[in-house]
């Protein structure tokens, strides 16, 4: 899904101290900065972006697995990913329904990039063909403040095109409004990027 509307406006958001056992706590809740790797479903992700995925499977209440993995981080396996994926932070997730996996949960997405965004990535949802010629529905997410972003995710970012602009991320010109709302912001989100404790 596209949108030709002006870019949404930015939401900020503060981290909430819920109640016990209250996911409001997680809502940007800053991530902990293990660059560490590790592999899940066969794709390699820093502890990090892990760690936020997570947070966000904590914050979702549905029936989809965040922790689906299509395409992981650290690799250029994909051409039509265009570099994005080539550092660290960058996932793309599968929205198939793992009780049934014939099913694609679209009536999902909204809430699945929500609890994407307020554990602190810029998320889209990406259709059939939308990528490449042939790519499939999927959610594609860039970990916020990755110390090892590709330049590719970084500009998804803060680029022409990026999440914190209010556009879907992808290099089109003109840069198409982000379908889902402006960008969720955290305060850690305002930050510089620096080497903070990397392993």
């Amino acid at each position: 899904m596209q949108a030709d509307a002006e870019p949404g406006a930015t939401e900020r958001a503060q981290p909430s101290g819920g109640d016990a056992g209250d996911s409001s706590d997680l809502v940007c809740r800053r991530p902990v900065e293990d660059y560490g790797r590790v592999t899940l479903n066969g794709e390699t992700l820093n502890r990090r972006t892990l760690g936020m995925l997570e947070t966000a499977m904590a914050l979702y209440a549905g029936p989809a697995d965040l922790k689906r993995v299509a395409q992981g981080s650290y690799t250029d396996a994909v051409e039509g990913s265009f570099g994005t994926h080539a550092g660290g932070g960058a996932v793309d997730l599968s929205i198939r329904n793992p009780a049934a996996p014939a099913e694609r949960l679209y009536d999902e997405v909204p809430a699945l990039l929500r609890a994407l965004r307020q554990a602190g990535f810029a998320a889209w949802y990406r259709d059939w063909d939308e990528v490449f010629p042939g790519s499939v529905p999927h959610i594609h997410a860039i970990a916020v403040g990755d110390a090892e972003l590709s330049p590719a995710a970084r500009r998804q970012l803060d680029g022409p095109a990026g999440y914190f602009r209010g556009f879907n991320g992808l290099p089109l010109d003109p840069p198409v409004a982000d379908a889902w709302g402006g960008p969720l912001v955290c305060p850690w989100m305002a930050e510089p990027v620096v080497d903070r404790g990397r392993r």
